[in-house]
């Protein structure tokens, strides 16, 4: 793994900001001074095509959407067959750690939260993609606490090639919409719209909808149906709930839908 310092593509980098199991993200500063996230494929990684294929794929998706709720890609490219690109650097948290910093956040603060998601969901829901990885892993708070989705490494579409085995379920298991689980429908705008719901409850109870289980959360996701976070209106609970709902025709129809009815809810 590269460390502060070393240089790759011309970007000097300055320190880790986020670590998976595909790639590594780092501050890092660009030939012209620019601050950017720049995030590399793992080098052990790097000698699998799939893996490649993966992390391209990403950057095709980066590429063709543009919407101030999700984080552009600035530039792109490899050094030793090591794939990289970069971003632009958001001056704030991700949404994980603001939760696991500060706990649950206020209603206004989550519902805004809602609206930011949703209209970057939006923005890739009309040129056909689905992003497959909502999470609070996976959106950015920039300075003034707009939210902005990232990672597009799962996302699906059309035009883009399928790039997982057949009936192999994608995404993280915390917010996976039961159709996703056991497989009876394909990727879809409400599968995003569940996962949204998953995120909005952890904003307001602290964790997701079933806890932090990890074996059992994808039956639960199947058979059990979620509490509310306690202290909230009926209303608005079974508003909140509505993105949840184990049959995808029952939940909202998009993210937007989904945040204005949250919104109309808490008035």
């Amino acid at each position: 793994m590269q460390v502060a310092g070393d240089a790759i593509g011309g970007y000097r980098l300055a320190e880790t900001i986020g670590a998976g199991s595909v790639g590594v993200v780092y501050r890092a500063v660009a030939p012209g001074g620019q601050v950017v996230a720049l995030k590399i494929l793992r080098r052990e990684l790097a000698a699998s095509e799939l893996y490649r294929r993966r992390f391209e794929h990403e950057i095709r998706v980066a590429r063709g959407v543009r919407h101030r709720n999700l984080v552009p890609v600035i530039d792109d490219g490899a050094v030793d067959g090591v794939p990289y690109l970069a971003s632009r650097f958001v001056q704030g948290p991700s949404l994980g750690r603001r939760l696991e910093a500060d706990g649950p956040m206020p209603r206004d603060q989550a519902l805004r939260l809602a609206e930011d998601v949703a209209a970057g969901l939006g923005a890739l829901h009309r040129r056909q993609l689905i992003h497959r990885d909502v999470k609070p892993a996976n959106i950015l708070l920039d300075e003034d606490g707009r939210a902005l989705l990232t990672d597009f490494g799962l996302a699906k579409g059309e035009a883009l090639t399928l790039l997982t085995e057949p009936g192999q379920p994608v995404g993280t298991p915390q917010y996976l919409a039961p159709e996703l689980v056991d497989g009876s429908a394909d990727a879809s705008a409400v599968s995003d719209v569940y996962a949204l719901g998953c995120v909005v409850y952890e904003c307001l109870a602290g964790r997701p909808p079933f806890g932090g289980r990890t074996l059992e959360v994808a039956m639960a996701h199947l058979t059990e149906a979620p509490e509310p976070p306690p202290g909230l209106p009926t209303p608005f609970a079974d508003a909140l709930l509505s993105a949840l709902a184990k049959n995808p025709a029952e939940r909202p129809k998009t993210p937007v839908m989904y945040a204005h009815v949250l919104r109309l809810a808490a008035a």
